[in-house]
């Protein structure tokens, strides 16, 4: 199949194209590098400010100059209902020129969007980062998040999208809650974040040693979204109960190979108070056998139809402090649970997101709607 992979959360695409690759696939990414991450695309859509308001001009030059690529594709992947950096308007064009040359469109469930933070504030799912507890919460942190998606231009974008891309796949079980809805059940799929899993020989079982390290990453101006520096005050105060015996690092902006190494040696990661699933930044650590305190629901383990493994420290905000910390404090003291959860988020990231896995999954679904 020839394959158009646009837009890029989180290195999502560009694992995923190393894995429809392999499988025989002619995959080109077009992208603007995902901000920071300054993500590999094979079409750059990044804007140079430099051009001031010639740098959108820019843009659709690299997209119109690449024409044999971005047209007569088998499949259009969309990150999200905008995928180029451009106002709404422009979305809109965009998609309507991708259906109309191309065979199928399947917009991602990766990100934000006006329906996802409409459902949040109906309580789907029971708890995220703009609710819990039965009403909105973190509104005036997310004010300006949620202006960005709610404007006409771009709810008017995010309707052309959903309702005119032949599927919808969501991500993570959250995304999928929120679509799971008699609009967009019949062409809504879930398919899992895909992962370069590290070799054998990179992971190693943790809990092993006197003391307890945990790796808390901060992002401060991101914080209000992922929750860490409070789940660190859950972790600190178990350790003022037990001193000496946890050792807590906080790091910020550093490089990631730096990171990686670091979630070698970490026995536990600190990662999203209002998750329901792992990120990818909790897969990561996973992988390598480091034990997350983030989001690990019953009802995620029971959707995918898994029975056993339970690797994830699960912390929510909707319930107090003192829970919160009797949950870590039981995982880390506990004789050998810790060394259980660090084998489960082994075997658990290598049976659900090895990218050679996922990207089967996908293939599935696109020779499904050609």
């Amino acid at each position: 199949m020839k394959i158009l992979l646009v837009g890029e959360s989180s290195m999502l695409h560009n694992t995923l194209k190393k894995g429809l690759t392999e499988r025989g696939h002619n995959v080109t990414l077009m992208s603007d590098g995902n901000d920071w991450h300054d993500s590999p695309r094979d079409i750059d859509l990044r804007r140079n400010m430099r051009w001031g308001k010639l740098s959108g001009l820019k843009v659709l030059w690299n997209i119109f100059s690449n024409l044999p690529k971005v047209c007569g594709n088998d499949i259009v992947q969309l990150h999200n209902y905008t995928f180029v950096p451009l106002l709404g308007g422009w979305n809109r064009i965009m998609f309507w020129f991708l259906k109309l040359t191309n065979k199928r469109i399947i917009k991602g469930c990766f990100a934000d969007d006006p329906f996802l933070f409409e459902r949040q504030a109906a309580g789907v799912p029971t708890y995220s980062d703009t609710y819990w507890n039965n009403k909105p919460q973190n509104m005036e942190a997310n004010r300006q998040r949620i202006f960005e998606h709610t404007r006409p231009q771009f709810i008017r974008c995010w309707h052309d999208v959903a309702y005119n891309s032949d599927a919808l796949v969501a991500c993570l079980y959250e995304y999928w809650l929120c679509y799971n809805t008699p609009r967009f059940a019949k062409r809504l799929h879930y398919i899992p974040l895909p992962m370069e899993i590290p070799h054998e020989s990179s992971a190693r079982i943790k809990g092993m040693g006197r003391t307890i390290k945990v790796l808390v990453g901060i992002q401060p101006k991101r914080d209000y979204l992922k929750g860490a520096m409070r789940i660190a005050s859950f972790v600190e105060s178990v350790a003022r109960r037990h001193p000496g015996k946890i050792e807590i690092k906080y790091v910020e902006g550093v490089p990631y190979d730096e990171y990686m190494h670091m979630l070698d040696e970490a026995d536990v990661l600190v990662d999203q108070l209002y998750s329901y699933t792992p990120s990818m930044n909790s897969l990561a650590a996973m992988a390598r056998g480091t034990v997350v305190i983030g989001g690990g629901e019953n009802d995620y383990y029971n959707f995918i139809g898994e029975p056993k493994l339970r690797p994830i420290i699960n912390v929510r905000p909707d319930i107090s402090d003192s829970e919160n910390e009797a949950m870590i404090e039981r995982a880390f003291f506990t004789e050998g649970q810790l060394q259980r959860m660090s084998r489960q988020s082994i075997e658990f990231t290598r049976k659900y997101h090895d990218y050679r896995r996922v990207a089967e999954q996908y293939e599935k679904l696109y020779k499904a709607l050609l």
